[in-house]
């Protein structure tokens, strides 16, 4: 009897395995076709990537203005328009009026191109604010006619604060609301009345804003010259401003000075080195300064230089934001630190530039389109200071990279000029778009 229950015992350990190793493999079996019946979360959504629409301000000085658009089939609506669709440019410099200028988003970076009356040059690239900017230039005085001119090209209400700092502080925190699908101006003498060196920090906390400073000044009806001021994204230890121009045509040199804030809470030990085709040095006005912090400063440079540019390396304890403004008597430039360059596209309108660069280890490709159609490429390599000016004027450049080089163009009217950033006017974006597909449909 005890054989008998020892038997059935095996019996029905044996049956209840074979039980569940069959529901096991069954389970098993389920996951897998299950697996393989439904698509991954991952190939349900489709990634794509396209530059965002960018704004160029209104004519805001005294002459004409136009942005150098990519073709005439290019997609623009002026800011307020009748309505929000964009329609095809009809020709590829568009002329600016009274209202800003939306332009549907490309990889080419449309160049606003301001001509003064009296002959002054001013550019700047059409963008989109990362948000946070600062401007470094400038002028609060009687002389001064510039503005912080912020495009809001969304459908809601911007808001934008404005830091602005004078030679003996941080001023006052003023906050401005743009309507939606408009432009406003704010005088530079409304921020820092009286005030000739400062410095603006915006950073805009809501709504879809592009923020520019014009720098504009006249004594009486007499221009004393223009320059938009490009902005630069934070405070770093490290800055490169490429492209300072050195020469005035039969005139011998400009008057130049460097403006520079510390805005952290901790003075600033300053190292500078002065690159162009004479070699390189340290500018003993500047080199080895103490800068205090809060306080905007100007400080003359006279740079011993027989080329006609140079580009200038600042390197501090604390993080900085600088520039160097050249004067020419009836017009003056603000050359700007630049970001490392990676990758960037220009419309150019035909113009003859300077292109200049700053770096160790100097490798850049560039290609082309010409003003008289024809295409053209070319790579440069040197070391610390490099300058290439086409022979002709151009239509369209590219320009790529190993993000160690930084580059700048000068750009001319007559004797004036101005100074334009080799930098993206907005960065590519990634959005997720849904793909449908039945069989993530449940049934119950």
């Amino acid at each position: 009897m005890r054989a008998n229950f020892i038997n059935d015992t095996k019996t029905f350990i044996a049956r209840t395995f074979d039980r569940i190793t069959i529901i096991s493999i069954g389970v098993i079996i389920a996951a897998l076709v299950s697996v393989t019946a439904t698509p991954k979360i991952a190939e349900q959504i489709k990634t794509i990537a396209k530059f965002p629409a960018t704004a160029c301000p209104s004519n805001i000085g005294d002459g004409s203005a136009f942005a150098a658009l990519t073709n005439s089939k290019s997609l623009v609506r002026e800011i307020p328009g009748t309505g929000n669709k964009l329609s095809k440019a009809g020709v590829s410099n568009y002329t600016l009026n009274s209202k800003p200028l939306l332009v549907d988003g490309n990889a080419n970076s449309t160049v606003e191109v301001l001509k003064g009356s009296a002959g002054a040059l001013s550019t700047t690239i059409c963008g989109l604010s990362n948000g946070d900017q600062w401007f470094v230039g400038g002028s609060g005085t009687v002389l001064s006619k510039g503005v912080i001119d912020i495009v809001n090209s969304g459908l809601s209400a911007a808001t934008v604060d404005l830091f602005p700092f004078n030679s003996k502080s941080a001023l006052a925190l003023v906050t401005e609301v743009v309507k939606p699908n408009s432009e406003l101006k704010v005088p530079l003498d409304s921020l820092a009345p009286g005030e000739d060196s400062i410095v603006v920090h915006s950073v805009t906390r809501s709504g879809r804003a592009s923020v520019y400073m014009f720098d504009d000044r006249h004594k009486g009806l007499r221009s004393l010259g223009s320059d938009f001021v490009a902005p630069v994204s934070n405070p770093a230890q490290h800055l490169v401003i490429p492209a300072i121009s050195n020469s005035i045509s039969g005139k011998g040199n400009p008057t130049q000075i460097l403006r520079i804030l510390v805005p952290g809470n901790v003075d600033a030990a300053l190292k500078a080195n002065i690159s162009s085709t004479d070699g390189s040095f340290a500018p003993i006005e500047i080199d080895g300064k103490n800068i205090a912090h809060g306080r905007v400063f100007d400080l003359p440079i006279k740079p011993i230089v027989n080329g006609k540019s140079y580009s200038l390396t600042l390197d501090s304890d604390q993080p900085i934001v600088a520039s160097v403004q050249s004067s020419y008597g009836n017009d003056f430039a603000w050359s700007t630190a630049v970001p490392p360059l990676t990758t960037a596209a220009m419309n150019l309108a035909g113009m003859t530039p300077s292109i200049e660069f700053q770096g160790a280890n100097i490798s850049v490709n560039m290609s082309w389109l010409g003003a008289n159609g024809k295409t053209g490429s070319q790579t440069l390599t040197g070391s610390d200071f490099v300058t290439w000016t086409p022979k002709i004027g151009i239509t369209r450049i590219s320009l790529t990279s190993d993000g160690k080089s930084y580059g700048a163009m000068l750009l001319y009217n007559g004797s004036a000029r101005s100074h334009l950033p080799i930098a993206p006017g907005a960065t590519i974006e990634n959005s997720g778009l849904p793909s449908s597909d039945a069989r993530v449909i449940a049934r119950g």
